[in-house]
């Protein structure tokens, strides 16, 4: 009998804190704004999933509460800004090509004579421009020197298109294009063309929750897939060339999270870009501030396997108003 009283009182008080946990989960939303006048106040979880935003795994309940937030994250990534050190490979493009024996040393001395006389331009484009080596042996040679696999692009071309995930901007100043999406979802290859660019995977992994992996395409297939790209885009990007404040980045972020009345925001630094997207719903919005020019010279060292691009040409930055709303933001 007594043990019985016991497991029943056992029991009450398991159902007591069972429903306590409940009722706890159910208001222990609060914001995490330093300075909001609500701090101390239970949310209940419907109504944050209703109202507020969402930024760096915390929930913030206006806007306002965000900017303080915002405006630390923006400056700690402006800090950090520059371009990204080209890689130094262990071999040459060069050297790859002639021990792969598509390229003979007399003729890879010839192609650096001329890369010096001209004083620009990458090797591997002098080496095709004299017919000496096809496209795809380039990129089987540059496959090899990154330790990344072939995408066969321009088979795919038109497949490849439709991958409108990320905005072109981005995509441009890395001369670097979405290749494949697994069916899961879970994975994206991005297939670079010029150099791989580490910052873009990481970012990407970040805003995006999937895995990447970084591929190697022909420079003429990518080059045409950012076209169509470029044709077929949703537009649900806008681009800003000339704000370097950070505090004028921050409002703009805010003005742009407010009228899009965003659930979501994310933050990102890669390829010369600071980069925001704004969720909500099932749609999304990029923000990009242009913090630094991609570096477009071409390497001093002939044979140096560091290879960059030429600059590429983008659209046209966005007209900002003296609030630091975009005009086309506004009217779309």
């Amino acid at each position: 009998m007594n043990s019985a009283v016991g497991w029943n009182t056992s029991e009450n008080k398991r159902n007591r804190t069972s429903r306590s946990s409940g009722l706890r989960q159910f208001f222990e939303w609060r914001c995490c704004g330093s300075d909001c006048p609500r701090r101390g106040k239970w949310w209940p979880a419907w109504l944050r999933n209703r109202a507020g935003v969402h930024f760096d795994g915390k929930w913030y309940c206006g806007i306002s509460c965000l900017e303080s937030i915002l405006d630390g994250q923006v400056r700690n990534l402006f800090a950090g800004a520059a371009p990204e050190k080209p890689k130094s490979y262990r071999h040459a493009i060069g050297s790859i090509l002639v021990r792969r024996g598509v390229l003979s040393r007399e003729n890879l001395n010839k192609a650096i004579a001329l890369q010096h006389q001209a004083g620009s331009r990458r090797l591997g484009e002098w080496l095709q421009e004299m017919h000496l080596i096809s496209a795809e042996q380039l990129v089987a040679a540059l496959g090899q020197q990154w330790g990344c696999p072939v995408f066969p692009l321009e088979k795919l071309l038109e497949r490849c298109s439709y991958i409108d995930i990320l905005p072109v901007h981005l995509l441009a100043s890395a001369h670097a294009v979405p290749a494949h999406v697994s069916q899961d979802g879970a994975t994206l290859h991005i297939a670079f063309a010029d150099r791989l660019d580490h910052t873009m995977l990481y970012a990407v992994e970040v805003m995006l929750g999937c895995r990447t992996l970084a591929c190697v395409a022909t420079d003429s297939s990518v080059a045409a897939m950012l076209d169509n790209l470029r044709r077929t885009s949703s537009g649900h990007e806008t681009c800003f060339e000339t704000i370097r404040d950070p505090r004028e980045i921050t409002r703009t972020i805010c003005s742009y999270a407010a009228e899009v009345q965003a659930s979501r925001v994310s933050m990102a630094r890669v390829a010369g870009f600071l980069w925001i997207r704004f969720h909500k719903s099932s749609s999304s919005r990029d923000l990009l501030f242009r913090l630094f020019s991609v570096p477009s010279c071409a390497p001093t060292n002939p044979i140096s396997p560091v290879i960059l691009a030429p600059p590429k040409e983008n659209p046209a930055s966005a007209d900002v108003r003296k609030d630091g709303v975009s005009v086309t933001a506004r009217k779309s």
